[in-house]
């Protein structure tokens, strides 16, 4: 293994960054936009199976049912429960932008637990909406299907015209 492949194999596995899912997970209408996304073929499970937290697409429902329970997801959720270190603390560590961060802080302890109850409610039900789709989908793929199998019934209970071969 050369040094170039080591690179590669580095960024392969890369997931988004903690800052980055911590603002997705800031508002409800950013989270329902990750659980609702539309069918893309090149996504696994045509995109319809998203963990928030993790920034990961599952091909069913559940892989990502077994997912959720896994320690890798309950890992990240913790770590998702503290807000992000930014350039406002770092900022604040150097002595600069002290009373701004002091009042960053105290309207974090305020909203914090609000935002916390938003997420865990947007997020309750994750699991049975997925069902729901799935079971509308299946209905959705079996009604051409029978459809289909009229037809060709209906075909086959025709009366077959005799056709008469000319000398």
């Amino acid at each position: 293994m050369g040094r170039y492949s080591v690179r590669r194999y580095k960024t392969k596995r890369r997931t988004r960054d903690l800052d980055l899912i911590y603002g997705d997970l800031s508002t409800p209408e950013s989270i329902q936009s990750l659980k609702h996304q539309p069918m893309d073929e090149y996504k696994a499970g045509l995109g319809q199976y998203y963990c928030v937290h993790c920034a990961k697409y599952f091909q069913d429902n559940k892989a990502l049912a077994s997912h959720l329970k896994s320690k890798i997801h309950k890992r990240r959720v913790k770590d998702l429960s503290v807000r992000p270190y930014d350039n406002l603390e770092s900022e604040a560590a150097a002595g600069t932008n002290l009373l701004k961060f002091m009042e960053r802080v105290e309207h974090y302890k305020q909203s914090e637990p609000s935002r916390k109850q938003m997420e865990d409610a947007v997020l309750a039900t994750h699991l049975a909406e997925n069902e729901e789709k799935d079971k509308i989908l299946a209905a959705q793929l079996q009604a051409p299907q029978e459809e289909a199998a009229q037809t060709v019934k209906e075909n086959l209970d025709a009366p077959v015209k005799e056709v008469k071969m000319a000398d």
